[in-house]
């Protein structure tokens, strides 16, 4: 059920969810209006833990939303503030604009930096075990970067290309032993 108010009166009106884009008649003034999707807000972000991976980031707890509520017609409990970026009214805890899209959440906003710069997961960078993995069993390590690679995971290359330069050395400590060995 799509709940709005006539622009002419102000009356409360019900629509059915199947009459958006539909054009129909105020009871109260009879002005024509169109019944338009309702806007969602964003959710304010949880305090559990469970909620965010922060400690998998080293994140600490997330700052208290930007200051103010904004003046309006909104109805008690929702207070509104403008969007800093794009000036869009929105719920005053929101943690990102669903205007513009921007990430006012500190703890977020990190989580987000760290997708785009593609290590989206806490175990991206090569343990200790795959280091020597890759060190000493070169062979075995090019077969692991090439299945994390195909699998997604952003040490798969890593993993790979330190393994082919591993072999590589290997190789070459292995023609100087045979070439002093013949000597």
């Amino acid at each position: 059920m799509i709940h709005m108010s006539c622009p002419s009166c102000g009356a409360t009106l019900k629509a059915p969810d199947d009459a958006i884009g539909r054009t129909t008649k105020c009871p109260e003034c009879g002005t024509a209006m169109t019944v338009s999707e309702p806007i969602y807000d964003a959710e304010a972000i949880p305090d559990s833990d469970a909620a965010l991976p922060k400690s998998a980031y080293g994140l600490d707890e997330p700052a208290a939303s930007a200051a103010g509520a904004g003046a309006g017609s909104s109805p008690p409990g929702e207070e509104r503030r403008p969007c800093p970026m794009c000036g869009e009214m929105i719920v005053a805890t929101a943690a990102k604009c669903r205007y513009c899209g921007e990430i006012f959440d500190p703890a977020l906003k990190k989580i987000e930096s760290l997708k785009q710069a593609g290590t989206t997961e806490p175990g991206a960078d090569m343990s200790t075990g795959d280091w020597v993995v890759a060190l000493i069993c070169s062979g075995i390590g090019c077969i692991a970067g090439i299945v994390w690679m195909i699998q997604g995971k952003p040490k798969g290359k890593k993993m790979f290309a330190v393994s082919l330069v591993a072999a590589v050395f290997w190789g070459i400590v292995r023609v100087f032993i045979e070439a002093a060995s013949k000597q």
